[in-house]
């Protein structure tokens, strides 16, 4: 990411980022931590694809297309409703592998492979109004996971979740980072700080 500045209509004098640069390399767990308006959601919708930065380059690994981006990078959002599209739990794990246009052949065994790395082994029939905001957490990861994307964004995503939940969603994050992801935390919780490499914002 080279010199990126991103305002919003009518704020251009105001940017929320101005020339920002940060350099991450593959498997590393990076934490965006600022207060509230500090800019880390708007950084961290950039970094996966879905907000165009006003100037500068995102970049990840020699790719700066930004629809090939989110075939690389995906983003989890704070509130657990929002990461959820569908009535069935199966049905939302296999969104993204339409999207990509995976070959339904495969859709099954990489749905049930990503619930069970994310502790939800034989959920693929239950309802997601059935289910704990951690465990809708858990689902929108395994979204990911599905697709196998390189780098998973989580914005701020334990700031609707209860204290145990906050803890399974901790240890996920952990545990897919020491199996090789990359993952990019934005945060204003203190105690998430400790996880990564800090970027102050």
């Amino acid at each position: 990411m080279t010199k990126v500045s991103y305002w919003y209509r009518g704020h251009r004098k105001n940017p929320v980022l101005t020339d920002f640069s940060l350099e991450i390399s593959a498997g590393e767990f990076i934490v965006l931590k600022g207060r509230n308006g500090s800019g880390k959601s708007t950084l961290a919708r950039m970094m996966s694809g879905i907000t165009k930065p006003k100037r500068g380059a995102i970049e990840i690994e020699g790719v700066g297309n930004f629809l090939d981006l989110r075939k690389k990078i995906s983003i989890i959002f704070q509130n657990p409703e929002n990461n959820l599209l569908f009535d069935k739990v199966y049905d939302d794990v296999a969104f993204g592998l339409e999207n990509l246009k995976i070959p339904k052949s495969e859709h099954a065994i990489r749905v049930a492979t990503a619930l069970g790395q994310v502790g939800l082994a034989g959920f693929e029939g239950r309802s997601t109004y059935e289910l704990s905001g951690g465990q809708k957490q858990r689902v929108a990861i395994a979204g990911v996971l599905a697709m196998n994307c390189d780098v998973i964004v989580a914005d701020e995503p334990t700031a609707m979740l209860d204290t145990s939940g906050k803890q399974d969603i901790y240890e996920l994050l952990l545990e897919l980072n020491r199996a090789g992801k990359t993952i990019i935390l934005a945060t204003n919780i203190e105690e998430e700080a400790r996880f990564g490499r800090i970027i102050n914002l």
